[in-house]
């Protein structure tokens, strides 16, 4: 490093804009205040604007990328990567600031001798074991860190402070060059963290690094630790973590600072030794030491995880499962209804930080019982705060803890606010759930202006004319000029997704279910409406198409614990089971660890017995559940049929399935279609609304494969609407008495049989993948890791076994987002269906094969498409086949059309092999035999008064050819057809 006529040491990486900076606010003219024009009040001037060095993704639960930042400040230079990351050092330095104060000759003599006293007691080999060297050094290093951050020490410099401040910033930052800025991930002020890829390559270059400062400054000194982890949130918010006691927290949130000040609401950092409250401080240890904890086994440890959140977390989270599951579930209908009581308390642990909040909202809650008919489960409220909500016997808890109110509403307090909803349009919600309580409107308007003018003030709104707002609400019933399709669309728990109408039920899922939806409006409907219950309903969900009210919904699943999302990236992300809005239920959680767990082998094992020459594709298929909101269906462009013996173990697949997508208590199931025959289900507009993906379904299963006729056809009109669905097309249901909708079906369609359906659509034909299910499940047949068999029953109940199913779902889900376009097609190539060639063939056309003795695929090659369909057309007159629908046919066949040139001519469309020789060679066998060109199938020759070319002629040269050809690609051409396929 040089100085500089400022006095500031330079260091080689010093960017030249910070110089500047820093040389300006060195200068003695320079003003380091500026009245603050919006509080009176002088604030200092920054030193400069953030620097953005390069660009990294947030793996977190922010959800968006942002710029890597490295914030030169009047305090030294603080920078942070977010993310979880893994081996990683952090590097401090001692004493930055007074050593560099020193080196710049800032310090007098009294206070150079204590800086020099202080690296002599450091470098006694046993200090440590002292404590009076330990006290001399604590009080020496007081004394110079007040000395060193006064900006006038009466030497007539003005801001020498900074030049010792800079000069430290700027060696920083040669430090971190040396090791790379891409690998440092947090920085503050005199220390950072980096990421290491070899410990060996580190130590040796962490040597040089010491030896190489040094030499410039022979007191500056350091110390390193490694780390296995660590989690950086922020510049002074990160953790890391060796095991669950090894760690240092530095969490904002996490800590024993951040919790004790939770506790009593003062800051340890502000109080003296003698005021800190030693309980307090005894329970915030033991608080960061659970986080920790849980933390580590859930990220970190091979044990078993806790799946989200701290273990109190859990426990409340376990709880409302408990109230919930007792509680059950009031059906929407006229009877009289369960009145429920409910105890609302704020959670300890929540995102709101505002101390004024969370007091408010305690005021609020504490020492009171709600009652209502409705059932309530925790949930995120407006405030961002998280609110337990616990079921109790009135009784009973007003005798344990004195309560002597009970209230009967809901105060707005507890609401969520939907992403993107206005607080105006949630106070008119409220307003209007107000109007229909009978009980206390005056305190609940009250408790509503307070509420909205807190948000307002906390989101840059105006408080005032939300206050305004809420008296033009309560004086002028401003309600009663709203429409219905307002009044839902403003409640909080409904989502309007394809102009259909979605609630939030007792899981906080979202679902089209005719149950949960007339629930919901019945709370709004009015004894007249209610007496006219369907076509008011049908009215306001006509009402709801408008477009204004179109939301939409999160890809992933939630269970009681958690959300699983899958971002674009195939990344699998878990959080909290309060965020997000999603449409789909499982019940286990997303366990990585669970890959350890016997069931993990016990699945693999009956997943290759079911499929054993296409476990990959069986797997992969299974993957495509969590896949539907995306492109993927479209591209593979394939259904599914799962084709064995009985008792393969198909439907012990499905029980699997609908053992983690079903709910106890469910009637349709999410898995299997509302009807198990194929054609009502896609063409019967109440079947079509049954199995809308809003309503639950996730996939079409049909597990006894059912269609109009013994024969087992699939119509082609039913060919036409599978192709549409797999094809993103909309469809239109309608329940009884419903008004149409637009529909959307699950596009992963799966038939499960023992005889292979009949494909009428050509089209539909060509997107069929066959799954062979070959041997009998029995109970030998699924075997552990230690190859001992598993009872079928025992492992068809086993809960680890469904947990490890769903785990390789979003696993293989994962895979194939990972895949390009090329991959994931070849995934799904033909090649690997086992389907064989005539099982995929038009009636017509298999018996036009068999009609003219036509033996194998190789016995097209050579022929002019054209010419061939003239010929097919003559024979089967009674069938109306396009051209193209004979050409899809034939490349089915494992053939492919291609121009050729030929005995001095072109042919359009000839029937090619796979590979130009073996096409090639039976070209010329048929020309130097027969004098047969491509043109000349069933051909009248009128010079030779015959027929040429006949069709079973084309069949010459089989055995020559196949002696040379039959190998690679071109093995398929030689494979004979077995008619009896066709029954």
């Amino acid at each position: 490093m040089y100085k500089d006529p400022s006095g500031l040491l330079i260091g080689h990486y010093t960017p030249t804009s910070v110089i500047l900076a820093e040389v300006a606010h060195l200068s003695s003219s320079f003003d380091h205040k500026y009245k603050d024009d919006a509080n009176g009040k002088d604030s200092s001037i920054k030193l400069m604007a953030k620097q953005i060095i390069d660009t990294v993704t947030v793996q977190s639960a922010l959800e968006h990328n942002q710029k890597e930042i490295l914030n030169f400040t009047n305090n030294g230079i603080y920078a942070a990567k977010k993310g979880i990351y893994t081996d990683v050092v952090q590097i401090d330095t001692h004493s930055q600031l007074p050593t560099f104060m020193y080196y710049l000759g800032l310090m007098d003599k009294k206070h150079e001798q204590l800086f020099l006293r202080k690296k002599e007691i450091e470098n006694m080999p046993d200090y440590k074991s002292d404590p009076k060297l330990i006290e001399e050094r604590e009080l020496i290093k007081l004394e110079l860190n007040i000395y060193c951050s006064n900006n006038e020490l009466g030497r007539g410099k003005y801001a020498n402070r900074l030049i010792g401040v800079y000069s430290g910033m700027n060696f920083i930052f040669d430090s971190m060059c040396y090791w790379g800025l891409s690998n440092i991930l947090n920085c503050v002020n005199d220390g950072y963290i980096l990421q290491i890829k070899n410990d060996g390559d580190f130590n040796k270059r962490y040597q040089d690094f010491e030896q190489q400062w040094q030499s410039e400054f022979p007191l500056l000194t350091f110390s390193k630790k490694y780390w296995k982890y660590a989690i950086i949130n922020g510049t002074q918010d990160y953790i890391l973590i060796n095991g669950s006691n090894d760690y240092k927290c530095r969490s904002s949130q996490l800590s024993v600072k951040a919790f004790y000040r939770q506790a009593t609401g003062k800051s340890l950092d502000e109080l003296k030794q003698s005021e800190v409250d030693d309980d307090a401080l005894k329970y915030a240890k033991e608080k960061e030491k659970v986080a920790m904890m849980t933390l580590y086994n859930n990220l970190f440890s091979s044990m078993e995880p806790s799946l989200y959140g701290s273990y109190g977390k859990l426990e409340n989270l376990n709880e409302t499962k408990e109230i919930l599951d007792k509680a059950g579930v009031t059906e929407a209908n006229f009877l009289p209804v369960k009145q429920h009581y409910y105890s609302l308390s704020l959670d300890e642990e929540n995102e709101q930080n505002k101390k004024y909040i969370n007091d408010f909202t305690k005021s609020v809650l504490e020492g009171q019982l709600f009652m209502t008919t409705e059932i309530l489960s925790s949930r995120v409220n407006l405030m961002k705060q998280l609110i337990n909500v616990k079921e109790v016997n009135p009784d009973d808890y007003a005798n344990a803890n004195r309560v002597v109110i009970v209230n009967n509403f809901i105060p707005s307090i507890i609401d969520s606010i939907e992403k993107g909803q206005s607080i105006e349009s949630w106070v008119k919600n409220e307003a209007e759930k107000i109007e229909k309580s009978e009980e206390d409107k005056l305190y609940q308007y009250n408790l509503l202006a307070l509420i909205a003018q807190i948000y307002a003030n906390e989101h840059n709104k105006n408080p005032n004319s939300v206050l305004k707002l809420v008296n033009k609400l309560r004086t002028t019933k401003y309600l009663k000029k709203l429409d219905m399709g307002e009044i839902i669309a403003n409640d909080p728990r409904t989502l309007i997704v394809d102009k259909q109408l979605m609630v939030k039920d007792k899981r906080n899922i979202y679902t089209a279910k005719s149950s949960v939806v007339n629930h919901l409006l019945k709370e709004h409907f009015n004894l007249q409406q209610k007496q006219h219950f369907t076509s008011e309903k049908n009215n306001t969900l006509a009402l709801l198409e408008d477009e204004k009210y179109q939301d939409s919904l999160d890809q992933g699943f939630k269970s009681d614990f958690q959300s699983i999302l899958l971002d674009k990236n195939g990344n699998i992300k878990i959080d909290s089971p309060f965020k997000h809005k999603i449409s789909h239920h499982v019940n286990v959680n997303y366990n990585p660890s669970i890959v350890n767990d016997p069931a993990y082998e016990q699945l693999n094992s009956f997943l290759n017995h079911l499929a054993p020459n296409q476990t990959k594709q069986l797997k992969a298929m299974l993957g495509l559940i969590p896949l539907q909101g995306t492109n993927i269906m479209e591209e593979i462009n394939t259904f599914f049929i799962l084709k064995g013996v009985s008792g393969a173990g198909k439907s012990t697949l499905a029980r699997l399935l609908k053992g983690i997508f079903d709910d106890d208590d469910q009637v349709d199931s999410n898995i299997v279609s509302s009807t198990q025959n194929v054609n009502k289900a896609f063409t019967d507009e109440r079947y079509v609304d049954l199995n809308d993906v809003k309503k639950g379904k996730i996939m079409l299963w049909f597990d006894d494969f059912q269609a109009d006729s013994k024969s087992s056809i699939i119509t082609a009109s039913t060919g036409t609407v599978i192709n549409g669905v797999i094809g993103d097309a909309p469809l239109t249901g309608a329940a009884k008495y419903e008004k149409q909708h637009p529909v959307k079906l699950p596009k992963l369609i799966v038939i499960a049989t023992n005889v292979m359906p009949q494909v009428i659509q050509v089209g539909t034909a060509t997107r069929m993948f066959v799954i062979d299910c070959p041997n009998v499940l029995k109970n030998k047949s699924i075997k552990d890791r230690n190859k001992k068999s598993v009872n079928i029953t025992d492992f068809v109940s086993n809960t680890k076994v469904k947990e490890a199913l769903f785990y390789v779902i979003m696993q293989e889900a994962s895979k194939m987002l990972k895949m390009d376009t090329k991959q994931r097609k070849a995934l799904f190539d033909r090649s690997h269906s086992a389907a064989t060639n005539l099982s995929r063939l038009s009636d017509s056309f298999g018996a036009f094969l068999e009609k003219n003795e036509i033996i194998a695929p190789y016995d097209f090659i050579g022929m002019q498409a054209i010419k061939l369909f003239e010929v097919y057309n003559k024979q089967c007159d009674s069938y109306n086949v396009s051209y193209r629908s004979f050409t899809d046919q034939l490349e089915m066949l494992g053939l492919h059309l291609k121009r050729k040139n030929f005995g001095g001519r072109t042919y359009q469309k000839v029937i090619c092999a796979n590979s130009t020789q073996l096409t090639s060679a039976k070209m010329r066998i048929m020309r130097d035999n027969f004098d047969v060109y491509p043109d000349s199938v069933e051909k009248w020759d009128g010079f030779k008064r015959m027929t040429i070319g006949e069709l079973k002629t084309w069949h010459y040269g089989f055995n020559e050819l196949k002696e040379k050809y039959d190998k690679n690609k071109d093995t398929i051409m030689f494979k004979p057809f077995d008619f009896s396929e066709r029954g």
